[in-house]
């Protein structure tokens, strides 16, 4: 992505969040650990392998609707894949192949929202491509059959084109954000899958992000080692914590400095997070909230709590931008209870996120990005992605803090 593109997409726009304190008893904070190990493990992958689980899926507050809309936005992904294997965030238009199996690409004429020119099968627009499917668990490997098999060849294309995009030296090309997008994508693709193929890319690309980490802030930017911004440390920090639940080797003093880039963006007040200095904005605090979370962050922790009272001054849509809501909906359902009830579900005077997603999804089962903040740089492939992304969250991580289970009813 240009440097232009990234400045749009990553200018401040909100508020939220966090500051380490003494653990409350009790009060574990998450733990990195093994995603294959089943779908108990704080924050990993393994409720992917549940994504077809009615009862899991209503429990964290999802339901038919919000799969249905999942099911139509990934055909219509996986439709708009270009013949190369990646997905064009400005021509995509031009890739739309219907019934899947055949090698015939037509003009899309129903689509419109197309993205800024010069991201043509560029790294970003492949990661997005990639990710909803994979958070769905569904990989190259799936066997026939199982659900979502019918994408097998759609996952290892998009792979296959990120591997061939990537240098000697693990960077996928690009920028810092694109290679943060596309490092998640590998890291979670290869702890679904564990396919050895897969490893060395998704190594090599981590090591690419703790050698470009800038070595006295401890954040990053557009290019290696600059001075760090707020929006593109969260998407790397998502990387490295992507790459340590796939079992990669991620240096702890990488994230420690990572630690010490928020708490220059921070709030006095401990409840909010910057772009570039202390004037918080919602959009920047829910990202800081959530690399706080994944930093290890206690669930009872004051200004954790803070912030997320702050973000309740925004509920979903009233920003403007998937994303923000993409970044406040994994921070409010890692938090579980009151935050999650009234984010997710709303209220009698407004819908809640999943409602507002499932009702403005277009009928050939993409987002319009017409009516996004920064929808005229990512286009429809972006909006269509962040939206699949924030419908699939009952199952793409497991909750970072334990919940309490439900009432017993009365015999």
């Amino acid at each position: 992505m240009s440097r232009r593109f990234l400045s749009r997409l990553t200018c401040p726009v909100f508020c939220i969040l966090v500051a380490v304190s003494p653990r409350a008893p009790g009060d574990d904070p998450p733990r990195p650990a093994d995603p294959t190990k089943g779908p108990d493990v704080p924050g990993g992958f393994g409720s992917r392998l549940a994504s077809g689980d009615r009862r899991l899926l209503a429990e964290r507050g999802g339901n038919e609707r919000s799969q249905e809309a999942v099911a139509r936005g990934l055909r219509w992904l996986a439709e708009h894949q270009a013949p190369n294997g990646g997905w064009s965030l400005s021509d995509f238009h031009q890739h739309f192949r219907p019934g899947l199996k055949g090698d015939r690409y037509l003009t899309d004429p129903r689509a419109t929202g197309r993205g800024m020119r010069g991201q043509t099968g560029d790294t970003a627009g492949a990661a997005f491509g990639l990710l909803p499917f994979l958070a769905a668990g569904i990989t190259h490997k799936t066997p026939e059959k199982k659900p979502g098999s019918e994408y097998q060849q759609t996952v290892k294309r998009g792979l296959d084109y990120l591997m061939k995009k990537q240098g000697r030296d693990g960077d996928f090309g690009g920028d810092m954000y694109s290679h943060g997008l596309a490092t998640i994508a590998m890291c979670e693709a290869y702890g679904l899958s564990s396919d050895p193929k897969l490893k060395l890319s998704a190594q090599k690309a981590i090591n690419y992000i703790v050698a470009a980490q800038h070595p006295d802030g401890g954040g990053w930017r557009y290019r290696p080692r600059e001075a760090g911004d707020t929006s593109v440390t969260g998407w790397q920090l998502m990387a490295l914590k992507s790459g340590q639940l796939a079992g990669l080797n991620v240096p702890s003093v990488t994230l420690k400095r990572a630690e010490k880039f928020l708490d220059s963006v921070e709030s006095s007040d401990k409840g909010g997070y910057g772009y570039v200095s202390t004037s918080e904005s919602p959009t920047m605090s829910a990202v800081g909230l959530l690399c706080r979370q994944y930093l290890g962050t206690p669930r009872r922790n004051p200004g954790l709590r803070n912030g997320c009272n702050k973000l309740k001054r925004y509920p979903p849509g009233s920003v403007g931008t998937l994303y923000y809501d993409y970044y406040a909906t994994q921070v409010m359902y890692h938090m579980g209870g009151d935050y999650w009830d009234w984010w997710n579900n709303g209220n009698e005077k407004r819908k809640g996120m999943r409602d507002i997603l499932v009702n403005s999804q277009d009928r050939d089962g993409s987002w319009d990005p017409s009516r996004d903040g920064h929808g005229r740089v990512g286009g429809r492939v972006m909006i269509t992605s962040l939206s699949l992304l924030t419908l699939e969250i009952y199952y793409r991580y497991h909750p970072l803090y334990e919940r309490p289970a439900p009432p017993k009813e009365k015999e």
